[in-house]
């Protein structure tokens, strides 16, 4: 379901978090609700759930856990259709704020064909439960807390139980306007499972912005528990000043699901650089010489994923990986860039062949591909080496 901008007003950063979601979870679910051995599972789990400052206050369509099931639901139905019967997606929505449980227990309970569990009080309290309803298949949390009022530490012991990934909402701004008070040192330490945070905060550089330097420190954690391997990320703006408001993170363990995250951003980036040219148009009074569409375009083609600014820096990240691990496979090169660099897998390919035919990096090639495979080794080269394909 595509969210309606009419809902999000004053609001718009999360239209295009609730855009953005729907995109993934629907490429992750096409991928996943594919029948192998047995009936596949999805379990989509909103950690903070809500409903909060919705304007649809009857069906909450502007609200993360009624945008999700209408999206997976969709994802079901079409795979049906298709010949994929059988499928099977478990909704677990948890929420601490009282007036809110009691409309988030409403919404489930109008909806009896779904197979909904809703849980009350907050996320961390209610951990193994909701880990106990998600005890099999792919589970997919949505973890939005609004700013930084989470243990952490719990929250990364459940994603570590489960076979899944996670999508973070990291609230920049209200990080990086509070990280430094001495006021919220406490919970600071709770959210980045590190009550002695402040110490290795105090050691990155100071060019760094507080919402840099917490992100930096909240990724080192979360890869220190094991519960991703890859950790993009995706800028959302607020339209009238173009500051960052927050920040989608991806956890996966898989390049696919990279792979995926890039795409969808590249997708959804024009949608939310329109949104912010029609709202400050709407504020100015005075209308843009282009349409916002063309542009969003303009925007993109200067510094989107995928932007010449992007491949040249995924072209050098690319060579400092392969000089420090000659040999590496392709498919970890590639996540590893990825990772880093809004650019995606049809740039790397482009990038490895260029650096290839100018002699930066040596790779052989099957016979009849014209592109790395995930398999292809990739080492550092002389300027005169040959194309290599064997058969």
């Amino acid at each position: 379901m595509q969210p309606r901008i009419e809902h999000y007003r004053g609001r718009e950063p999360s239209y295009i978090k609730h855009i953005f979601l729907n995109r993934y979870l629907e490429a992750a679910a096409f991928k996943l609700l594919q029948p192998r051995r047995g009936t596949p599972v999805f379990n989509f789990v909103d950690a903070f759930a809500g409903p909060w400052r919705v304007s649809d206050s009857e069906d909450f369509s502007d609200a993360s856990f009624s945008q999700a099931l209408a999206t997976l639901e969709t994802v079901r139905r079409q795979l049906t259709r298709m010949g994929r019967p059988g499928l099977r997606v478990r909704y677990r929505f948890c929420e601490r704020d009282p007036d809110a449980f009691v409309k988030l227990r409403r919404f489930a309970a109008e909806r009896p064909e779904f197979d909904i569990q809703v849980f009350k009080g907050s996320f961390e309290d209610n951990i193994d439960r909701i880990a106990a309803a998600c005890r099999d298949g792919f589970t997919f949390t949505f973890i939005d807390p609004t700013g930084w009022n989470m243990e952490s530490e719990k929250v990364f012991a459940f994603l570590k139980r489960l076979n899944g990934e996670f999508l973070f909402n990291f609230m920049s701004e209200g990080i990086n306007r509070h990280a430094g008070w001495d006021g919220v040192s406490e919970s600071f330490g709770r959210f980045l499972a590190d009550p002695d945070w402040e110490r290795e905060f105090r050691k990155l550089s100071d060019d760094w912005s507080n919402e840099g330097k917490v992100l930096h420190l909240l990724k080192t954690k979360m890869k220190r528990a094991s519960i991703a391997t890859y950790l993009p990320e995706m800028a959302i703006l607020r339209p009238r000043d173009n500051r960052v408001k927050m920040r989608l993170l991806l956890g996966t363990h898989h390049v696919r699901g990279v792979e995926v995250f890039r795409t969808v951003q590249k997708n959804v980036e024009t949608t939310a650089v329109s949104t912010r040219q029609d709202v400050k148009a709407e504020k100015s009074g005075q209308p843009f010489l282009f349409p916002s569409n063309q542009l969003a375009e303009f925007e993109a083609a200067r510094d989107g994923v995928g932007c010449p600014v992007h491949r040249t820096r995924a072209s050098n990240l690319l060579l400092g990986i392969v000089a420090k691990s000659p040999g590496i496979g392709f498919e970890r090169l590639s996540g590893a860039v990825m990772e880093e660099v809004p650019v995606r897998a049809t740039d790397l390919n482009r990038i490895a062949m260029e650096l290839h035919k100018t002699g930066k990096i040596g790779f052989e090639l099957p016979v009849r591909k014209r592109m790395p495979i995930p398999e292809t080794r990739i080492w550092p080269a002389a300027p005169d080496q040959p194309d290599l394909r064997i058969g």
